[in-house]
């Protein structure tokens, strides 16, 4: 009876444990927004100047969206909304702003 009892209290610890960092992993994404013209786009990066003269980097891939569904040109506006990740600015989604 003994060992019975104390495999359930380690179970319980374990499990505890594991929902624990669950939990932490899968708690809500704080995203940010950027907004300016492109400087550069090279590789899996994208280079964005905004209004007041910062030049901000952001880290694109497979999982950035593109509005509308194509790839910016220098000199656009476009509108970052980014995430940080291991402290650098990931694009989630890259919205080309039309010129007014």
């Amino acid at each position: 009876m003994q060992k019975f009892s104390t495999r359930w209290v380690i179970l319980v610890i374990v499990v505890g444990i594991l929902v624990s960092v669950g939990l932490r992993e899968a708690s809500a994404q704080q995203y940010f927004f950027f907004e300016g013209k492109v400087e550069s786009l090279y590789k899996e990066q994208l280079t964005v100047k905004g209004d007041k003269g910062e030049t901000m980097y952001f880290a694109i891939g497979r999982r950035t969206v593109y509005i509308p569904s194509r790839l910016p040109g220098v000199a656009e506006r476009v509108k970052v909304t980014y995430y940080l990740k291991r402290g650098h600015n990931v694009a989630s989604q890259v919205e080309i702003i039309s010129a007014k």
